[in-house]
């Protein structure tokens, strides 16, 4: 027996060549996106890539157009096609103990032949090694199928040793933000600006607390200090607390880690606004994310539609 599909959403975008997430009211079980730019092209170019429900996260199935000559094409799992967004589900993914080594570099880059989805965020486990991370959340901010991801705002610089091994679980985003974040760095400076392991949200005039109650990781002084965020980047924010003469701020080795730290952390308490707005922002949402390999070129017009199952009929 067969189930009809009803369109529950569509839309065009022009691409930047980059992937992208498409927002969806409700979770659909088939998607398809469509190359207008390269339909009918001359070159081998593909100009559709379809999702199933029940695909592997970075799926596709593709149809590649050569000079009219139609022909099926697929991603596999794990490659640059679809993965499907639910930020309902509140439960961590699965341990993924595949990964192999951690560089102790700025930005860490774990080798990895299963890694997780570009802008996921993962909880670092087993960093044998590099413990100093072990519990912690970082954003994927880069990723090469089968080979390896990138923790781009972990500042692993500092690290005494790689790590020799690496699993990870995928946290799903909270519905409400900003939220607690962990802390990576802290510069002494009149305007102390705090580095955090995963994108946050926080906004200009916010009130943020530090929280930094482990003297292993030194900077005691700025443990419970309350301050206003002036300046802000994706994983970053400038403050207006004067750390100038504090302590350093660093992490422990990894021995002090295996024997149990309390992690740094920041958060948010309060904004200038009249109304509440940044601590109330419901960001869960259903989408689909669609990577290199189906996004299209750079300036490439692209087609989508996605579909639900309709049990009514």
């Amino acid at each position: 027996m067969s189930t009809p599909m009803g369109l529950i959403a569509q839309g065009t975008f022009v691409s930047d060549g980059a992937a992208t997430t498409i927002e969806l009211p409700q979770a659909p079980h088939y998607f398809v996106v469509r190359n207008r730019t390269q339909w009918g092209a001359t070159a081998s170019v593909t100009i559709q890539g379809e999702w199933f429900d029940g695909m592997a996260d970075g799926q596709a199935q593709l149809l590649v157009d050569a000079a009219d000559d139609i022909s099926a094409g697929a991603i596999a799992a794990g490659g640059a096609g679809f993965t499907f967004v639910d930020l309902s589900s509140q439960a961590p993914g699965a341990l993924v103990a595949t990964g192999t080594a951690a560089t102790n570099a700025t930005p860490i880059v774990v080798t990895d032949a299963n890694p997780p989805p570009l802008g996921s965020i993962v909880r670092m486990l087993n960093t044998t090694g590099m413990l100093q991370i072990a519990g912690l959340d970082f954003t994927v901010t880069a990723v090469t199928a089968a080979t390896n991801y990138t923790l781009g705002y972990a500042v692993g610089a500092g690290y005494a040793a790689a790590a020799t091994n690496a699993d990870y679980r995928v946290i799903p985003a909270k519905y409400y933000s900003p939220y607690r974040r962990w802390i990576a760095n802290i510069t002494a400076a009149a305007n102390a600006v705090i580095s955090v392991s995963v994108a946050h949200n926080y906004l200009v005039g916010d009130y943020i607390v530090v929280h930094n109650p482990d003297a292993n990781f030194g900077m005691p002084e700025i443990d419970g200090v309350r301050g206003q965020i002036t300046a802000v980047t994706a994983n970053t924010i400038t403050t207006d607390i004067n750390s100038a003469a504090f302590t350093a701020f660093a992490y422990p080795t990894s021995a002090v880690a295996a024997a149990g730290v309390s992690f740094p952390h920041v958060t948010h308490v309060g904004e200038v606004a009249t109304k509440l707005t940044s601590s109330l922002d419901n960001v869960g949402y259903y989408g689909m994310y669609l990577d290199t390999g189906v996004v299209g070129a750079n300036t490439n017009v692209m087609d989508w539609m996605a579909f639900s199952r309709d049990y009514s009929i």
